[in-house]
């Protein structure tokens, strides 16, 4: 089986093929479990729309899951997110493919799901998906053009209510633009998820695939984090995704104690499912 590295190159000369047979929308829209596709832009005065009646999460363990899941598109995904999901209270998927099987799965354990769609390809939908045990408050959507192959990225924003507290969590799930020659592009991708989360005063999670293949992107995201108040969930270990060497999904928190984190390799993506759970504070 060739090596990480090389499925990485695979992957980029698939998105070049890839760039030129995707339809793309208009405008970004949003497809939620029981409402469908519909229009939930962060960028308008109420960048939170009230969606959904809710139950809480658990603030004294919140099980959280972040992973690329390669377009469901290697040997044993569904497999590894049934095992992966049932550990999980929330579960954050970077190019997913909204199908029958993932749809099978989420829907039949009783999950909630909310997906950011980037663009069709034959039929279904790509992009950010967030999965989870209790349906959110509200939902909203980014999406960021990619500067070279014009293949959006998406973010789903959703905010959760946690038992017993007044405060909200929120939970920003990202898929960071790739392929671009500057850090214009990337920075303000950032910038768009920073300023939709500068209001919310409660825990909050910036999860996902950040793309930090440089030192320059990775000081991006530490820019964005500090503005935020965010820090880093530690992970022991190595066995995180790289690219050109460098670790390419994170977990980043305010307002929450890490009490397990770490990542399981995989063969079933080209990127490695990170978990972590997390404890709010008083």
């Amino acid at each position: 089986m060739a090596d990480r590295a090389t499925r990485r190159l695979v992957t980029v000369a698939a998105a070049l093929a890839l760039a030129g047979c995707v339809t793309i929308m208009p405008t970004p829209r949003a497809i939620l479990r029981h409402a469908g596709a519909v229009s939930l832009p962060c960028d308008v005065a109420r960048p939170l729309a009230a969606t959904f009646r809710t139950s809480a999460l658990d603030p004294h363990a919140i099980r959280i899951l972040t992973w690329n899941i390669h377009k469901q598109a290697d040997a044993g995904w569904l497999r590894d997110l049934r095992r992966f999901a049932a550990q999980s209270d929330v579960v954050l998927l970077q190019e997913a493919v909204l199908d029958e099987p993932i749809t099978h799965l989420i829907d039949g354990e009783g999950f909630d799901w909310a997906m950011a769609s980037s663009f069709e390809f034959a039929g279904a939908d790509i992009g950010v998906m967030t999965v989870s045990r209790v349906a959110p408050l509200d939902v909203c959507t980014l999406r960021a053009d990619e500067p070279l192959l014009h293949i959006p990225k998406s973010t789903v924003v959703a905010r959760y209510a946690l038992a017993g507290r007044v405060q909200t969590l929120a939970i920003a799930n990202i898929h960071a633009i790739n392929f671009s020659l500057s850090l214009d592009a990337y920075r303000a991708q950032l910038d768009a998820i920073a300023d939709t989360l500068a209001e919310h005063r409660g825990p909050l999670i910036v999860a996902g695939d950040l793309n930090t293949w440089s030192s320059a992107r990775s000081a991006a995201v530490r820019d964005v984090a500090s503005r935020l108040g965010l820090a880093e969930v530690a992970l022991p270990g190595n066995a995180r995704s790289r690219f050109l060497g460098r670790e390419v999904d994170h977990i980043y928190v305010r307002g929450l104690a890490p009490v397990a984190a770490y990542a399981v390799a995989v063969t079933s993506s080209d990127h490695n499912p990170v978990l972590a759970t997390l404890r709010a504070g008083k």
